[in-house]
């Protein structure tokens, strides 16, 4: 399962829980920063890559390392996904906020069929990346009906979504990249909804 790590200004993970994370997580590393009024993101990331990078950076960070669910193994499915109408796979960039996942959302392929056109995602797909799109056309109100734990990392605020773990100062979405069994959280499984075309309440 993929991990997302919360950092706050002045905690980074180490080496050693880097090395971990990505060892349980192979598919490719991602972060999140703010800077300038905007929020940065970069992706494609070996350990040795972001750890220098995340010690250059300053304030809160969130970094997600992906295992494939949904989507292929490539570098443009790592998370996050900037929230904005078609959700971009470029491997870096800025925009107003990003979003995160952990988890997997059951009925993205429905919901992208029922999306507007210009908010219908193409080429390489994942679960996330409709999400991003989705919060971009309905709003962050939709986040409370998806499925796993959840990052909105916005300019000016974070917001996390399901059941989240603290670990050496750090919020973790889950536990399962250390060795030992009894460190991992229990797991309460949520039913997999469905979005109306217009943003409304789940399907029935």
């Amino acid at each position: 399962m993929c991990v997302i790590l919360v950092c706050s200004e002045n905690i980074r993970p180490d080496s050693a829980t880097i090395d971990a994370c990505h060892r349980a997580n192979p598919h490719g590393a991602g972060v999140a920063w703010r800077d300038d009024g905007e929020v940065h993101w970069s992706k494609k990331l070996e350990p040795d890559e972001l750890e220098p990078l995340i010690a250059d950076i300053t304030g809160e960070i969130v970094i997600h390392f992906r295992i494939v669910s949904v989507g292929e193994v490539t570098p443009q499915l790592c998370h996050p996904f900037p929230v904005t109408a078609r959700a971009t796979t470029r491997l870096s960039g800025h925009a107003r906020a990003v979003l995160f996942h952990n988890g997997t959302w059951s009925d993205w392929r429905e919901n992208l069929r029922r999306m507007p056109r210009h908010h219908q995602s193409d080429g390489l797909l994942s679960d996330t990346r409709v999400a991003a799109s989705l919060v971009d056309l309905c709003g962050v109100d939709v986040l409370d009906r998806l499925p796993g734990r959840r990052v909105f990392f916005d300019r000016d605020f974070t917001e996390l979504y399901g059941e989240w773990r603290e670990w050496r100062g750090m919020k973790a979405s889950n536990l399962y990249f250390l060795p030992v069994q009894s460190d991992r959280p229990s797991r309460s499984p949520r039913p997999f909804l469905k979005f109306s075309a217009t943003c409304g309440n789940p399907d029935t």
